[in-house]
């Protein structure tokens, strides 16, 4: 009696501080189980080994803990073993197949012949694996050696799978909102684009290197017909002011011929304006500055709608 009660001590302060040391949730389960036993057999000379089923209840502390108590029949009729048995399991790892150990204690009756000694009380200690085949339906296989407390001392073994029922919640499902449609979004861009002629000295010819620019500024001013544009015509300081402020107008104004005459634009949607040697870009003490200073520009601005 001493050893079963130190075995009952062992089991609590095994478990005990381990159920709140782990998360899970706590529930009942019940289990059915078949188990084929070793006897030992000091219990008899001509006992044989019963394959015994059981059934039984049990509770889930969390991931990791949980205990349960099986009664079991002999199924195979030889020995007429009841083995009532309670277990204390410590699970390991979150994986598929959860390796464990057990401890428990059980008691053995006996209606044979066979046996010399019934009843028995026993310590038994084991391992094993466990797997869930579903949220609710566990499967263990494992293995047992039962100690005999009494005067016999006898040793048994014990292999089987047990299926147990968990009597859990049903997950919660969380609700997925669906993603709200993309509501496409349009802004207005504005495309940039820029004209820059320039001229010989004392020149207001313009040369066939520029003729790429006119293609793409026409193409856009043909396109679209409520652009209107603006043209400024410039010289470099070489000559009287008011002498240069015609050639800038007259620069300025050979532009605008050109794409009247060669790309049909209304000559309403351009205008001109001359600002002579006002407005230089470069020094004027150089050749290379006086060229770039020679020159007539326009900036076209087009907006558009995108959809994003």
């Amino acid at each position: 009696m001493r050893k079963i009660i130190a075995a009952i001590s062992l089991l609590a302060f095994v478990i005990v501080p381990g159920l709140s040391a782990a998360d899970g949730e706590k529930h009942f389960y019940a289990g059915a189980a078949l188990n084929l036993f070793k006897l030992d057999k000091d219990r008899g000379p001509d006992i044989d080994d019963p394959l015994v089923g059981s059934v039984g209840v049990g509770y889930q502390f969390n991931d990791r803990w949980a205990t349960d108590l099986f009664l079991g029949t002999d199924l195979s009729g030889d020995t007429s073993i009841t083995p009532l048995s309670a277990n204390v399991y410590r699970f390991f790892g979150l994986k598929k197949w959860r390796p464990f150990i057990s401890l428990g204690i059980s008691s053995f009756s006996f209606d044979s012949a066979q046996v010399t000694e019934d009843p028995t009380e026993e310590i038994q200690a084991g391992f094993g694996v466990s797997t869930m085949l579903s949220d609710n339906m566990e499967l263990r296989l494992g293995y047992q050696h039962f100690y005999d407390v009494g005067e016999e001392s006898n040793n048994d073994d014990a292999v089987g799978l047990v299926f147990n029922w968990h009597f859990k919640k049903p997950r919660a499902v969380t609700a997925v909102a669906p993603e709200p449609e993309s509501v496409p979004v349009q802004k207005e861009v504005v495309d940039t684009f820029e004209l820059l002629v320039e001229f010989a000295f004392d020149k207001s010819d313009i040369k066939t290197v520029f003729e790429p620019q006119f293609r793409q500024i026409g193409a856009v001013l043909t396109e679209s017909t409520d652009i209107t544009m603006t043209i400024e015509g410039h010289t470099d300081w070489i000559g009287t002011d008011e002498y240069n402020q015609g050639l800038s107008e007259r620069r300025a104004n050979a532009v605008k011929r050109k794409f009247v005459e060669e790309y049909g634009i209304s000559p309403n949607r351009i205008e001109t304006i001359g600002y002579g040697e006002s407005r230089p870009i470069a020094e004027n003490t150089s050749s290379q500055g006086r060229q770039r200073n020679r020159r007539a520009i326009s900036v076209i601005l087009r907006p558009r709608i995108v959809t994003e």
